[in-house]
């Protein structure tokens, strides 16, 4: 049963209901015009499923003991690989925000912008105001070693805002590498869900077979090498039989074998090389990985923020409450009773005076 105190408050706030009644419908209105203000956000997904090293390992035995017959060896010892775990890292790189920012992109309303730009043109007024007065500062690297990036304010700000944008989640289960974009435009968050996709696997496809690309490129250059001393070598034999028919003579005979070991040795160089090259072709071709692509980058309908309904009843909460705390702090019952809690005494003091 509600005590008296509370019936005396609802009864006023009841009272003075006309006093709170245009303070909730102003909170209201600001709520109205504050979301529709807010920056509108869409989100784009794309689904992969990667290919696992263990079913790569197995093309690469299955070509082996296929290669075996022809002397070539494909075993697999030192491969290393990207595992997909650490694929969602790949995307929160430097290297991936510097590509990212010089992607040009297509807005919704047909301009044509870099990504950098089109993220400063929908910052909020006090950032793009920072933007603009960093872009106009002497950003030039410093003299630093090798291999190392300076990057300037500007490019920190928006590492920091794509990294929270652009995000990537593995999912140990079932193994389906998530890609989400999240941006002020919906086209451009398809299309920046695309790039993010394409930067990942051909950064992955790379890293799994860059080392025997380079051997591919070393085999096929020392094979480019190999066949001109064989052919340069066959030509030297068969011209010099060619103007010694009728000679015979010990020193002739010493010369012809003298260039038959040339030509024996040049052959067997480009024979074992010729097997190296096919080798280094049948481990790129086994060695790139497979991506599939479960779910493509989708134009999205529908924002993702700001929650306009939401934000509507925070306002008309916060309205409400504020009208309450006017009314009950302008009510004369109130003052006493908050009177009475601050100072606990302060009633029973008079009351004893009163009486004596």
């Amino acid at each position: 049963m509600p005590s008296f105190s509370t019936v005396l408050t609802v009864r006023a706030l009841w009272q003075e209901r006309r006093k709170v009644l245009p303070i909730v419908v102003g909170f209201i209105l600001l709520g109205i015009v504050v979301s529709l203000l807010m920056q509108p956000e869409f989100r784009s997904e794309v689904r992969l499923m990667p290919e696992m090293s263990s079913s790569s390992s197995n093309v690469l035995k299955r070509l082996a003991s296929v290669a075996g017959f022809a002397g070539v060896d494909l075993s697999d010892e030192g491969v290393d690989a990207v595992r997909p775990d650490l694929y969602p890292n790949v995307l929160q790189s430097t290297f991936f925000v510097l590509y990212l920012i010089q992607q040009p992109v297509t807005a919704s309303d047909g301009r044509v912008q870099t990504i950098e730009k089109f993220l400063g043109s929908y910052a909020t007024p006090w950032l793009g105001s920072e933007l603009m007065a960093w872009s106009h500062k002497d950003v030039r690297p410093l003299r630093v070693a090798t291999g190392t990036l300076q990057l300037s304010v500007r490019q920190h700000r928006l590492a920091e805002e794509i990294g929270e944008r652009v995000t990537a989640k593995f999912d140990t289960r079932s193994g389906i590498i998530t890609i989400t974009a999240t941006m002020p435009d919906a086209g451009v968050s398809a299309t920046v869900a695309q790039l993010a996709m394409n930067y990942l696997t051909r950064y992955v496809r790379n890293y799994r077979t860059e080392k025997v690309r380079q051997d591919l490129d070393f085999y096929r250059q020392q094979l480019d090498d190999a066949r001109k001393r064989y052919h340069s070598a066959q030509w030297t034999l068969f011209r010099y039989d060619e103007q010694h028919k009728n000679v015979v003579l010990l020193s002739t005979t010493m010369d012809r074998q003298r260039m038959e070991a040339e030509l024996t040795i040049a052959q067997t160089v480009y024979t074992q090389l010729a097997g190296e090259y096919e080798q280094a072709k049948l481990k790129v071709q086994a060695l790139t990985p497979v991506f599939k692509v479960l779910e493509p980058p989708k134009v999205p309908l529908r924002r993702i923020a700001p929650k306009r309904t939401l934000v509507v009843l925070l306002f008309a909460g916060a309205g409400l409450a504020l009208g309450v705390l006017y009314v009950l702090a302008r009510s004369p019952a109130m003052t006493t009773r908050l009177r009475a809690m601050l100072i606990p005494g302060k009633d029973d003091s008079e009351e004893y005076t009163q009486r004596i």
